[in-house]
């Protein structure tokens, strides 16, 4: 008879346990699908304040008086500062926008005042970047703004990009300065 129910109880255990980790495998997609919704309603993160950090650090290539370098440097707090803030209450609020659509009791008027809310501040935005680059052009000067150009969207594959075009023009002139010196190496062995 205690084998009997020893064998049940092993029996029960096993099966509760199998039912809990089917039960765990059905719950994990879940959290990962509401955690990608969210990341689609995110605003491109940071994209006009990493466009104008990326304008400005260009600045350093330029041949600039101190006075220009000043000015540049100020660009930081002027327009990239109040730009990345901006950034993240576009995206605090496309959270909140996404978190209200998601609840099935959501106010469309709140909504609506949400969406309306995020439109506003990333109008903002646009205007303190272009105004961002229009002062920075004055700075600069034209020609020196032409060097400049173009305004890219850093992003991470656009990084990656620039990191393997670099590695290869350094592999590229690291094989040229070798087949320079083979031959001379070879004619030294020659004579």
């Amino acid at each position: 008879m205690r084998f009997v129910l020893f064998s049940l109880t092993v029996l029960m255990l096993t099966a509760g346990i199998a039912m809990a980790e089917k039960q765990e495998k059905n719950e994990k997609p879940r959290a990962r699908e509401g955690f990608r919704k969210e990341r689609v309603a995110r605003i491109k993160s940071g994209k006009y304040s990493r466009m104008l950090a990326s304008m400005v650090q260009k600045t350093a290539r330029l041949e600039l008086t101190k006075e220009q370098k000043e000015k540049v440097g100020e660009i930081r707090a002027k327009y990239i500062n109040p730009i990345i803030a901006e950034e993240n209450q576009s995206r605090t609020l496309q959270r909140k926008f996404l978190s209200q659509l998601h609840s099935p009791e959501f106010d469309s008027s709140t909504l609506k005042t949400t969406a309306k809310d995020t439109d506003k501040i990333n109008a903002e935005i646009m205007d303190m970047f272009i105004d961002g680059i229009a002062e920075l052009r004055e700075i600069v000067g034209p020609k020196n703004y032409a060097k400049l150009t173009p305004v890219t969207n850093i992003d991470r594959h656009t990084l990656i990009k620039l990191k393997a075009e670099h590695t290869a023009r350094a592999r590229q002139q690291a094989a040229e300065q070798n087949a320079k010196k083979e031959p001379e190496s070879k004619s030294d062995k020659s004579e």
